[in-house]
């Protein structure tokens, strides 16, 4: 009874709340593991994916700037540029000290 923790041949981790009588089956092609081996593995490919989705946006990021670089060469203004290429540009006055009216 209780929760049961698994790695697979792929490096994957499984749980699974077993209720029943005995011992459950393991899974085909798994092995037991530890709570704590299983928080482990999972923190790790937690990280692992979070790293590769976080590149995966960044060179989403950089095809939209090189697409609104291309557009503003192309001659169209930097607003419509920005609207068709996705990309956002750092407004010029963020972080500016100048206050309006100066």
């Amino acid at each position: 009874m209780g929760m049961h923790y698994y790695r697979y041949a792929d490096g994957s981790v499984s749980e699974r709340d077993y209720s029943g009588d005995g011992e459950p089956d393991v899974p085909e092609g798994a092995s037991e593991i530890t709570q704590q081996e299983y928080e482990e593995a999972k923190a790790a490919l937690d990280a692992e994916q979070a790293e590769h989705v976080a590149a995966i946006d960044a060179e989403a990021q950089e095809r939209a700037r090189q697409d609104y670089e291309a557009l503003i060469a192309a001659g169209i203004p930097p607003e419509t540029a920005a609207r068709m290429s996705g990309y956002n540009p750092p407004h010029p006055n963020v972080g500016s000290a100048q206050k309006k009216g100066t």
